[in-house]
């Protein structure tokens, strides 16, 4: 009995501090038979610099270089972010090694959780630093994807800069088998993506493609934005998803860019023969290496992690985010 007494008090005299997240409520308007798995709000400002500290929600992406690539900074004006860098060779797929399609990457996860037939809305703040090196491949810096026992999956939702950087492409399959590479058939009848080519200050639509259509270069249905600003160098731009994950037609994803509307599609958004495990959502860094090539370091900032049931809270939440930098 001295033992647990001893036990009890020594938990109560230290402040529980090892979460840095904050969980935010569900609304009472929401139907929580549809309520996203996870609602947090992360700002980083609880971390220590250069420390990483994990929770329940979250983990790195991990195939041999640690903690190395994950860092808290801090900017002059104080605020705390999530600096994400990947090097030659981190945590490259040991499956992938002399194939020619090697990958490099730089994550940071949620821990999987069933995200079918809810609705998860996403918010982030990223900065590409003033000395960013753009690579001539495929440099993805979000993902939301669903996992399946022993199948090859595609992310729902994929954001990448590509083509050294005059390229911004938003990808995603809804559906498959898993099991074998994709064909020409299985990207018309699954596939949804929409490119924007870079134009001096401005990004614009170059061509998209929706599930169960070819690829089109005008009338275009996916975004009624045609143009958009591009984030110069060393400034933050604030990203909002919105996704509902069902085999239904009443699916979607949304993705705003700085309060824009660049990606609009509605229709089944999960169609996936095999047994599903779960969903997770990842930033950071994935990037395409071509073998025998050295690429430059690339580091990318984060910061204001969201995850919440409703497009009304995550707006809140993304205003009080800005204010406060």
């Amino acid at each position: 009995m001295r033992r647990i007494l001893l036990i009890i008090f020594f938990i109560l005299s230290f402040p529980i501090t090892t979460f840095s997240w904050e969980k935010v409520p569900v609304p009472d308007y929401v139907n929580k038979k549809v309520k996203s798995p996870w609602n947090f709000f992360e700002d980083f400002e609880n971390q220590e610099e250069r420390k990483l500290k994990f929770n329940r929600i979250f983990r790195i992406y991990d195939k041999g270089a640690g903690l190395k690539p994950i860092r808290i900074k801090k900017d002059l004006d104080g605020n705390k972010y999530l600096e994400v860098t990947v090097k030659h060779g981190w945590n490259n797929d040991p499956l992938k090694e002399g194939s020619g399609k090697e990958t490099e990457r730089a994550i940071f996860e949620t821990k999987q959780r069933s995200t079918l037939n809810k609705e998860i809305w996403i918010g982030f703040k990223t900065r590409l630093p003033e000395d960013f090196k753009h690579a001539d491949g495929r440099v993805t810096f979000f993902e939301f994807k669903n996992r399946h026992v022993s199948m090859r999956t595609h992310p729902l939702v994929r954001i990448s800069f590509d083509d050294t950087g005059k390229t911004l492409k938003i990808v995603g399959n809804t559906a498959g088998t898993g099991f074998n590479r994709r064909n020409k058939e299985d990207n018309i009848k699954h596939r949804i993506d929409i490119k924007y080519k870079k134009n001096d200050s401005n990004w614009f639509v170059r061509d998209e493609k929706t599930r169960g259509e070819k690829k089109i270069k005008n009338n275009f249905k996916l975004t009624p934005n045609k143009t958009f600003s591009v984030t110069q160098l060393g400034e933050w731009s604030t990203y909002k998803i919105g996704i509902y994950n069902t085999k239904d037609d009443d699916g979607f994803v949304k993705v705003y860019k700085d309060n824009q509307l660049m990606f609009d599609y509605k229709g089944i958004t999960y169609d996936w023969r095999g047994r599903y495990t779960g969903s997770y959502i990842r930033i950071g860094i994935y990037r395409d290496r071509k073998f025998g090539i050295e690429y430059p370091d690339q580091t990318i900032h984060f910061d204001d992690f969201i995850i919440v049931s409703d497009e009304k809270t995550l707006d809140k939440l993304i205003e009080k985010s800005i204010k406060r930098i």
